[in-house]
């Protein structure tokens, strides 16, 4: 087993991986809450598609550059759990969980990206579109984000599952990382009642189903990266379970 002290790359590269967790909330407070009025929502769901138009309009610099920070701080996703995947991959002799973390980053990374894409599309020429164009954006900007539990908690769980169930000693992140993996998993769940509400807490600006998931999901990436600066203090690129010799 390689030391750390002999592995300077890998050190690096956790540490970068980890401080782009960091990144990624601090780049989505600059474009999704200063400038992009993604949190708290500038729109209600229940407003008329006018008032979406008229909104679109007065702030369409600023729904812009925002869109522009959001695209970078989701992007982050897949450096993120690239990193994740990869401390998964030390207590592993066939990969498995590691890869479908992998999968589960990449997607997550290109929801988010659609997110960003979306919310910049619907300020990109609001005085050609029909205002109901605009409105079909914002939907889809927040469906994007909020409807997409199984893909966001499946991540969780597939992260949870690998420190569970391995031997005592041999995790690949202490087990207060799958609990709250798990928990973060749960807290997402009412993202998924959007589709049945179009006003109050379980629409898509309400705060059960908006709210109460951002905050888990990011405070979820800084437990994470946290995590992440954590397991540079363990071993090297081996896996730290060996497959017995014969």
């Amino acid at each position: 087993m390689k030391s750390i002290d002999n592995d300077p790359l890998f050190r690096k590269s956790m540490v970068f991986c980890a401080w782009t967790g960091f990144a990624c909330i601090f780049f989505f407070i600059i474009g999704g809450v200063v400038l992009g009025g993604m949190l708290p929502p500038l729109f209600n769901s229940a407003e008329p598609a006018a008032e979406f138009a008229r909104k679109v309009s007065s702030h369409a610099f600023e729904l812009r550059l925002g869109s522009a920070f959001m695209v970078l701080a989701f992007a982050f996703f897949g450096t993120l759990g690239a990193g994740i995947a990869a401390q998964t991959r030390r207590t592993e002799i066939n990969p498995m969980f590691s890869i479908m973390q992998t999968i589960f980053a990449a997607s997550a990374m290109t929801i988010g990206v659609l997110v960003a894409f979306a919310w910049g599309l619907a300020a990109f020429r609001p005085e050609l579109y029909d205002p109901s164009v605009i409105v079909t954006w914002i939907d889809f900007a927040y469906f994007l984000a909020l409807f997409s539990v199984p893909l966001f908690g499946g991540w969780c769980v597939v992260i949870a599952l690998p420190i569970l169930w391995s031997e005592e000693g041999e995790e690949p992140f202490p087990r207060w990382v799958a609990y709250a993996n798990l928990w973060a998993a749960l807290l997402y769940a009412p993202g998924m009642l959007i589709i049945f509400f179009k006003d109050g807490p379980f629409s898509w600006h309400g705060i059960v189903a908006l709210w109460i998931p951002y905050i888990a999901y990011f405070g979820w990436i800084a437990v994470m990266s946290v995590a992440l600066l954590g397991a540079v203090r363990q071993t090297g690129e081996v896996p730290l379970i060996k497959p017995a010799t014969a």
